[in-house]
């Protein structure tokens, strides 16, 4: 399925995102949080959905996903102040 927001377009079947047609690259993990963020849009996304899902339920560090989610607010230049795209809920998840 194919998902616009302001000039981005990501495609979450080829996990490839794009901005005003030009392919933006990044790891495999960062697409897949994305993809899973913004397929849930409508909702809080637990981090331990985010694991499941992105992880199969390894068990990683907070920091892993502080990371994930740092490298993905930079590939959309937003911010962890700003959370223009990605907004963080305190002790509970993310919300796109």
């Amino acid at each position: 399925m194919r998902y616009r927001f302001n000039d981005y377009i990501l495609d979450t079947e080829s996990l490839e995102l794009s901005k005003n047609g030009m392919l933006l690259h990044s790891e495999p993990q960062v697409i897949e949080l994305l993809a899973l963020l913004v397929e849930n849009s409508n909702r809080l996304v637990s981090k331990d959905e985010i694991n499941q899902s992105i992880w199969r339920g390894r068990i990683v560090s907070e920091s892993a996903l502080s990371s994930r989610i740092k490298s993905l607010r930079h590939l959309l230049g937003d911010t962890g102040k700003k959370q223009q795209y990605v907004r963080t809920v305190h002790k509970r998840g993310f919300r796109f």
